[in-house]
């Protein structure tokens, strides 16, 4: 490690080594309190420990899941909760999301990534109303808002563990998250972590940016290989 910071630091510059168990949350911690002890301050974090163990889905278990899963997400998730610490937070989420001339320089609203805001929010407004729901005019956020998109997940995933609970059918809302999913959150959360991504925003907004867009691709592949497996149950049952 010593050699490595040798062949990286630039000249005139200062490169410390350290060793860290990015799966341990309370590592990552002591990792950053030693940097901001020695230094003084945080500018950058990069997240970049991975791991992966190439087998089917189906060989998957349990520890194999764990390990990667805590070093790949939970890992950075929690790095960039210890960094994000030492970051004006409010002065950051305004300055990237909430105030910029016109639109802000990384808008919450999938409209604006979409294109045709007006047919997204009235895609969105039907979507809602089917349920039962709606968003009041002034009321919370708007219709394509990332936070009342992922509400709405919510709200489907409940009435989906209902209906198992009462031994209903959950299939419907199952089939509602996949095409919510595709239409909507799949579509855009890419876009707003890539914009995210170029300027220069806290760690814990980036690795949440990054989270979201991971969980959301991850469902949707679920929910679709899900449904794949049952059509061709039913087939062979038929």
């Amino acid at each position: 490690m010593a050699q490595s910071a040798r062949e990286i630091c630039p000249p005139g510059g200062t490169v410390r080594g350290k060793v860290c168990d990015v799966a341990d949350a309370k590592a990552g911690q002591r990792l950053v309190d030693e940097v901001v002890d020695e230094f003084g301050r945080i500018d950058t974090l990069v997240n970049c420990a991975g791991v992966n163990k190439r087998m089917k889905v189906e060989e998957y278990d349990e520890e194999t899941y764990d390990f990667i899963t805590n070093i790949n997400i939970r890992g950075a998730f929690f790095l960039s909760l210890a960094a994000g610490r030492y970051l004006d937070f409010q002065a950051e989420y305004l300055r990237l999301f909430e105030v910029g001339m016109g639109i802000p320089p990384c808008p919450l609203y999938g409209g604006l990534y979409r294109g045709g805001r007006k047919a997204v929010m009235e895609e969105l407004t039907r979507f809602y109303n089917f349920f039962g729901l709606s968003v009041e005019q002034g009321k919370g956020e708007l219709p394509d808002h990332v936070s009342t998109e992922l509400e709405f997940m919510h709200f489907l995933t409940f009435k989906e563990l209902t209906a198992l609970r009462r031994r209903d059918d959950p299939a419907p809302y199952r089939r509602a998250q996949r095409d919510f999913l595709e239409r909507q959150l799949v579509s855009w959360l890419p876009d707003l972590e890539a914009r995210l991504n170029k300027l220069e925003a806290p760690p814990f907004y980036a690795a949440l940016t990054m989270l979201t867009n991971a969980f959301a691709r991850s469902e949707h592949t679920h929910l679709r290989h899900e449904a794949a497996g049952a059509a061709v149950a039913a087939r062979m049952g038929g």
